[in-house]
């Protein structure tokens, strides 16, 4: 028996079809699921905690983590790993909030209001005009349950990413984080 079964997510199951199906029937130019979560073009881990040096000193902030959403608008969501499948070299994660609108102010507000200190947290984010992303937070609620979402949220299944490794632990701002932190190394120098 694989890893991810023993934990009750098999990684190679992915339950998008409904979601895709309706999609296809009402969109011009539909937009898959594997599309908008696994291969979106933001994607990143928030350590809640204020990433600190071994003295205290600040090197990276959440607002460094989320630069990248700095103006954008579209549609985001917000995950918790659930299983790390060596088996597969799949990292399961479940989706616990989708949201619409301008990204970085609404994750910044999450973040304050609803997440737990010292948890990760990690966010997608999907850039598209605003009636399409009206439309397709509305069909992720009504399709999937988010725990942190309740407002008009009917939906029963569970939304799982299935990410690699590298997607999971470095996301797409990895070069981003890492020029920030050479540029404030240096600054400080």
């Amino acid at each position: 028996m694989y890893h991810c079964e023993e934990f009750g997510v098999p990684c190679l199951v992915t339950e998008y079809e409904h979601f895709d199906e309706v999609c296809s029937s009402e969109l011009k130019k539909p937009i898959s699921v594997h599309e908008i979560i696994n291969e979106s073009d933001f994607c990143t881990v928030l350590p809640i905690e204020i990433l600190k040096e071994a003295d205290g000193a600040e090197v990276l902030t959440i607002n460094d983590h989320l630069k990248g959403l700095k103006g954008r608008s579209g549609i985001y969501h917000l995950w918790v790993s659930m299983c790390e499948c060596d088996d597969h070299g799949i990292n399961s994660m479940l989706c616990v909030y989708v949201g619409k609108g301008i990204a970085e102010s609404r994750v910044l507000s999450h973040v304050k209001n609803k997440w737990p200190e010292s948890q990760f947290l990690w966010v997608t984010f999907y850039e598209c005009e605003n009636r399409i992303s009206k439309y397709l937070e509305q069909l992720f609620l009504d399709t999937y349950s988010f725990y942190l979402n309740t407002y008009e949220n009917t939906g029963t299944g569970y939304l799982y990413a299935r990410w690699s490794a590298d997607r999971t632990w470095n996301g797409t701002e990895f070069d981003s984080m890492v020029n920030i932190r050479t540029e404030r190394m240096s600054d400080e120098s």
